[in-house]
């Protein structure tokens, strides 16, 4: 985890490849929140191993998700809204922004990116919007 003035930047390892909004409609509602819970446990147990000295950005916030996929295939950035919002509540759930509304966060569209040694890493930016 690393802060400067205006940005917070939480990375950890990816529990399992992020979970699409396809995949999610068609699984049983007890299977996705098993599987979206491993992704807010993961953010939880990254944030509490952190320790942040200096002060979080106070404000409305600009949120960017990156996931990570060991192969190179075609997917479309916006449906992983399914893995973004467990995560998104994750970080209410932390303190790290008072609400996930529009009035304190404006999302941008994820990055997916191919990890060339295969690692998963997951990366939520966090930014004052001017």
């Amino acid at each position: 985890m690393t802060t400067a003035a205006n940005e917070f930047v939480v990375v950890f390892d990816q529990p399992s490849t992020a979970l699409s909004l396809n995949q999610a409609y068609s699984w049983h509602w007890s299977k996705r929140k098993r599987y979206l819970d491993q992704w807010r446990l993961a953010l939880r147990i990254a944030y509490t191993k952190a320790i942040v000295r200096e002060e979080l950005p106070v404000g409305p916030m600009n949120i960017h998700f990156t996931f990570t996929f060991p192969r190179n295939a075609r997917r479309d950035p916006h449906n992983y809204a399914a893995t973004e919002k467990p995560l998104l509540d994750e970080l209410v759930q932390l303190g790290l922004i008072p609400d996930d509304t529009a009035e304190w966060v404006t999302m941008t569209e994820p990055t997916l990116r191919i990890a060339d040694d295969n690692l998963c890493l997951i990366r939520i930016s966090l930014r004052e919007t001017k």
